[in-house]
């Protein structure tokens, strides 16, 4: 991973940080549960940022789940393609996913699942790097493969910022509270900050907050109903 990606992906993390912060602070305790938790530093920082709360984490490498769970984060060692999260429905008041969505073909589990275990009213954080960042645009215009879909990278995904928005809102199960861009790569912080925020289609990332509005998984029921109309699917088991 170059510096100036490093650097980029730092800016992410310290965005989110700024997001849970700004989120309303009820009474009690709270518990984030944070997709793709990794060794658990980043997940410690956004606890710090919403005041704290009670750190739950799901991971699939097994050596970075220990580490995780040595930070005093339980966490559940699962592929999220397939798995199911161990977590009671509406257990969850904030959902982090940083990063992830654009490594998966089933994104339509981890979705329903992140879904399912927040409580109405609760909310998503959820961020995949832009395809249709400015210095994706520009490989393509000069026929290079874009950055965040190399063809031997680990993507799988990619997702252009208006589609990623609509994703999140498909069926009303979420409501958009914010959509917004972080970096302008290859320009680092903080002179990219102000692009961003101007041309947030052309960033570097996409940062969504979402709310949840009600129970049930839109995106199972499209699921359903593609494999009703006779369409081959990855996913179909």
């Amino acid at each position: 991973m170059s510096e100036l990606c490093s650097l980029v992906l730092a800016q992410v993390q310290r965005s989110i940080a700024d997001e849970l912060a700004r989120l309303p602070r009820g009474a009690g305790a709270r518990t984030l549960l944070d997709v793709g938790c990794w060794d658990g530093v980043a997940t410690e920082r956004y606890a710090q940022a919403m005041g704290g709360a009670t750190l739950l984490g799901a991971e699939v490498f097994e050596a970075q789940a220990k580490l995780a769970e040595g930070r005093g984060i339980q966490v559940a060692q699962l592929d999220l393609e397939s798995g199911a999260f161990p977590w009671a429905t509406g257990s969850a008041d904030v959902v982090v996913c940083n990063q992830v969505l654009e490594h998966l073909k089933n994104i339509w589990l981890p979705l329903s699942e992140m879904h399912r275990v927040l409580r109405v009213g609760g909310h998503a954080i959820v961020s995949v790097p832009n395809l249709a960042s400015l210095h994706n645009r520009a490989l393509l215009l000069f026929g290079r493969q874009p950055t965040s879909i190399r063809t031997f990278g680990p993507h799988v995904r990619g997702y252009a910022f208006g589609e990623f928005r609509d994703l999140l809102a498909r069926g009303g199960a979420f409501s958009i509270v914010r959509a917004r861009g972080v970096g302008f790569h290859p320009i680092p912080a903080p002179f990219s900050e102000p692009l961003a925020a101007l041309w947030p289609g052309a960033a570097h990332t996409t940062l969504v907050v979402a709310r949840k509005e009600r129970e049930g998984s839109p995106w199972q029921e499209w699921i359903r109903g593609e494999l009703a109309g006779g369409v081959q699917t990855f996913y179909e088991s």
